[in-house]
């Protein structure tokens, strides 16, 4: 009867374990640029130091041809695997969200910006 009972749990408990895990944030990086921030860019008027007010100091600049230059904002976002109690098996079966956002200046004021596939 007890090894039963010890087997029932077993199977039971071996069934909920993947329903009972969740994946939560373990790691942020860099600047995630919202709608509502692109929204206040407009092109040939917004300046770099507007971006620099509105976005914050991008991972990456790069100067072009003295009078233009290329600002790239990157956010990587890591969600671990977390078991009931607590436990986080981190980077096994990691999901990872990226995002970089790319914007181009002439003249220090923005002619384009995008998003750019990872």
């Amino acid at each position: 009867m007890r090894k039963q009972v010890w087997s029932f749990f077993l199977v039971v408990g071996t069934g909920l374990l993947p329903v009972a895990c969740s994946y939560n944030t373990t790691s942020v990086q860099g600047i995630r640029v919202t709608s509502a921030q692109i929204q206040e860019i407009k092109l040939g008027r917004t300046t770099a130091l507007d971006l620099f007010m509105l976005l914050g100091p991008p991972a990456r600049m790069e100067t072009q041809n003295g009078d233009g230059g290329r600002l790239v904002y990157a956010w990587t976002e890591i969600k671990s695997l977390t078991f009931p109690g607590g436990y986080q098996a981190v980077g096994l079966r990691d999901k990872e969200e990226r995002q970089t956002f790319e914007v181009i200046l002439k003249d220090r004021q923005v002619q384009s910006y995008r998003f750019i596939k990872r």
